[in-house]
């Protein structure tokens, strides 16, 4: 049974490093393209940025729920308590400043039409 213990520790710390390490790829690659994009001029920049950013809290809250398994003290899931709160306030305020981004573009789009509209 302490052989199961062992193994199944050892799969889920594998498990948090990865998902970790891919949540750092999303992020670095979603804040690259956004540079890129800022460059650029490209509208839509914070609204790109922030969908990167609510992808890799996903995949950093799902290494949070693995690490529970792992839990052996009360501290410890206090501790992760606490981060995965955070990763849930964080996650709200991304989707609250995406949706704000998306209705801002949305009147943004239809001044502009209403502009051309009184040139043509």
């Amino acid at each position: 049974m302490e052989l199961l213990t062992t193994i199944t520790t050892h799969i889920a710390q594998v498990g948090i490093e990865l998902l970790d390490i891919v949540a750092m790829g999303i992020l670095l690659y979603g804040s690259g393209k956004s540079i890129w994009m800022m460059i650029r001029h490209t509208p839509g920049v914070t609204l790109y940025l922030t969908r990167f950013m609510n992808i890799a809290l996903i995949v950093m809250l799902c290494a949070e729920i693995i690490r529970l398994v792992l839990i052996r003290e009360p501290l410890e899931l206090a501790i992760v308590a606490g981060m995965v709160a955070l990763h849930g306030a964080i996650s709200f305020l991304i989707s609250w400043e995406v949706t704000r981004e998306q209705s801002h573009d949305r009147e943004r789009g239809a001044s502009e039409e209403s502009s051309q509209d009184v040139l043509l």
